[in-house]
């Protein structure tokens, strides 16, 4: 994927691309290439599928993401404007978003995530030493993909044995291109396939309730009554794509990031409390969601004459990277004072699971340089990256 664009000609007075997020490339192809468009626009209109509006200003993309009244959750996907499914609370607008977001808060309380810093660090404990000992792998399927699924299972009430099920269910959800599925039917079928499987762990929660998230949910009230079994099943679905694919994409451009800078590697582990820092400085340099919203009024942003019912695609990367905001902003610096990054998104929809996230980076980073401080990048492979969200698609590591 070449880091520039050939224009198309203009679209309502805006200049006009074939603008694909969905296709894979080259390992930093994307977020190079947002860089040079940012550097160019402020917007631009993809003639992708139906077409969508895309803001590359990093002011304007804050702006839509906490203006949830014009820029409206109940499409998350640019190529899609009318999706026949829902993931709750994500595709939700306040007011009814509002109730979910407080009682999963309770959930995901900085005081319930510290409560399972034990788990956390015994799973990741448990992985690492596993590979230690091989002098090399597949960090990414041997540990980054692995860590927070369990985690996340365990948080669920999920046998773990059904892992691997779920890594490939999130993938055909989350990152086959276009052109790979351009009627959206294998994404609809792993869909289907979750909510199936979700519709089981209902059904016997329903029978015999237990002390996990899903059972705890069936006992909630929104809008004055009890939550419904399709209700429950959208909540699932956007829990097990959120708990199984962010986290473990963070972690692989930290393992790479510090696998190919062998001095900031070091100064990580003579100084272990610059973790923390170096952990937003990933989510910030390395940021890989790109959200998309749903216009509900005319308006113009960013240069670009939005109209009701029209897509807006809104990248982290060109507000997290944004030159305006940080200086050096494509470094990695622990030492960095300022690190109010979008990462986690902004607004009402801000990821609620952040506090869980930075505890599994936290730990991820720390265990493994205490077990395995020595490490590079495997020679002989060609290092790509998913569209959609930016992830490393497999990562060889020598120890």
């Amino acid at each position: 994927m070449s880091t520039t664009l050939e224009p198309e000609g203009t679209y309502e007075g805006v200049s006009a691309y074939h603008y694909d997020n969905t296709a894979g490339g080259p390992l930093g192809s994307h977020h190079e290439r947002w860089d040079a468009i940012a550097a160019v626009h402020s917007g631009f209109r993809s003639s992708v599928s139906r077409g969508f509006w895309v803001v590359t200003d990093g002011e304007a993309v804050q702006t839509a993401l906490q203006d949830w009244r014009t820029f409206s959750s109940s499409s998350v996907t640019a190529l899609d404007p009318d999706p026949k499914f829902l993931w709750i609370p994500e595709m939700l607008d306040p007011p009814v978003h509002t109730q979910w977001r407080r009682l999963l808060g309770r959930e995901f309380s900085p005081s319930a995530v510290a409560a399972r810093e034990p788990e956390v660090r015994q799973a990741a404990v448990e992985l690492i030493d596993e590979l230690a000992a091989t002098g090399g792998a597949d960090v990414l399927d041997g540990f980054a993909r692995r860590f927070p699924t369990r985690i996340f299972m365990r948080l669920m009430g999920l046998p773990e044995e059904d892992l691997d099920t779920f890594l490939d269910w999130v993938h055909h959800i989350l990152h086959l291109s276009f052109e790979e599925d351009p009627d959206r039917s294998r994404q609809l079928a792993a869909i289907t396939a979750v909510s199936a499987y979700f519709a089981e762990q209902i059904a016997s929660r329903r029978q015999t309730p237990r002390d996990d998230l899903l059972s705890h949910a069936m006992t909630w009230t929104i809008d004055g009554g009890p939550v419904s079994d399709e209700d429950l099943h959208a909540f699932c679905i956007l829990m097990f794509m959120a708990g199984l694919d962010t986290v473990p994409i963070s972690v692989g451009w930290a393992l790479h990031h510090y696998a190919t800078h062998p001095g900031q590697r070091a100064e990580i582990i003579a100084d272990p409390s610059l973790i923390p820092t170096a952990v937003e400085e990933i989510l910030r340099v390395y940021a890989f969601v790109v959200p998309a919203r749903k216009a509900t009024r005319d308006v113009e942003i960013a240069g670009c004459p939005v109209r009701a019912g029209d897509m807006v695609m809104l990248p982290l990367a060109v507000s997290n990277r944004d030159p305006d905001r940080y200086e050096n902003p494509l470094d990695v610096d622990p030492r960095r004072r300022t690190t109010n990054h979008i990462a986690f998104g902004s607004g009402p929809h801000r990821c609620l699971g952040s506090h869980l996230a930075r505890l599994e980076l936290n730990v991820a980073l720390e265990e493994w340089h205490r077990r395995i401080p020595d490490y590079r990048v495997a020679p002989d492979q060609d290092l790509e990256e998913t569209g959609n969200m930016y992830g490393i698609k497999s990562l060889r590591l020598d120890w």
